[in-house]
């Protein structure tokens, strides 16, 4: 008999399909190794630049602090006084009179009652003179005097301010002047000053007789000095205003004679002028 069971049919296998193989990652691609960059060569060019630059920049920093120091002094005031006024004495030899006034003024300025503003102002002083500025040199010259009346620096500073007003034209002021110091200092050499600076002031008002009487007094109460000396020299210049060569003649040679090595040279020249009959030319004059 058949049996009642089936016989159970194979089942097929599943067929395999292909899978897609897995992708491999790419390769990073390596770039081609080349020659390395090799550091730029150091040139004679670039060296020379180097050091220049260097150079400058010290040169820079030297100016920097040179001006630095210059202008401060690196905290000494006195040694800015003291270029100032070594740089107002330079400009005033070489005749740059503004700018040695203005060199002057910072050292007055910078310095109160010393020696160094006291020799600005006198510089100072002796600059305006040198410009015919008398005015401005008298009011310096009377910033130096000092609050006592009878001083060696007052006698000073009121002869320059004779002169100064001599020079001006300013004839009975600059004779008040003598007459002051010559009452305040008398029997003194400020005094002979004084009386020779008279004798000016009566030669430059062409007052000859009075400038002669007061010249031989001075010369017989100071025989002997450069002053007494002086003043025998205005008696000649006088006399010769007053057309008596022979009396000048005879002063010119008593002025050789007694001061020998004291105004030699002009007494010879006006003398030999007077023995050739030679017109004096430009007899001195105060101030000229």
């Amino acid at each position: 008999m058949p049996s009642s069971k089936k016989k159970a049919t194979p089942k097929p296998k599943p067929v395999a399909r292909n899978k897609p193989a897995p992708k491999k990652s790419a390769a990073p691609v390596q770039p081609v190794a080349g020659p390395e960059p090799s550091a730029p060569a150091v040139t004679l060019q670039s060296s020379r630049r180097f050091w220049m630059l260097l150079l400058g920049s010290g040169a820079a920093v030297l100016l920097i602090v040179q001006g630095y120091g210059y202008l401060t002094g690196w905290g000494n005031p006195e040694r800015v006084v003291q270029r100032h006024f070594e740089n107002a004495q330079r400009l005033a030899l070489a005749k740059r009179y503004p700018a040695a006034l203005k060199e002057y003024q910072r050292v007055l300025e910078r310095t109160k009652e010393n020696e160094t503003r006291r020799q600005a102002q006198i510089a100072m002083a002796e600059t305006q003179r040198e410009q015919s500025h008398w005015a401005e040199a008298i009011d310096l010259y009377r910033q130096l005097r000092e609050p006592q009346g009878e001083s060696a620096m007052n006698a000073w500073a009121d002869l320059q301010i004779a002169e100064c007003q001599l020079a001006a034209g300013e004839l009975d002021q600059a004779r008040a002047t003598y007459q002051s110091v010559q009452q305040a200092l008398p029997r003194t050499d400020w005094e002979a000053e004084a009386r020779l600076g008279l004798g000016k002031v009566a030669e430059a008002a062409e007052q000859y007789e009075e400038a002669i009487r007061i010249y031989l007094a001075l010369e017989k109460d100071y025989r002997g000095g450069f002053l007494a000396a002086e003043a025998l020299m205005g008696v000649g210049e006088c006399q010769q205003r007053l057309n008596d060569t022979a009396a000048a003649r005879c002063t010119y040679q008593l002025l050789l004679d007694q001061y020998p090595s004291m105004m030699n040279e002009e007494a010879k020249k006006q003398l030999q002028r007077l023995e050739g009959n030679v017109q004096p030319e430009g007899i001195r004059r105060w101030g000229e």
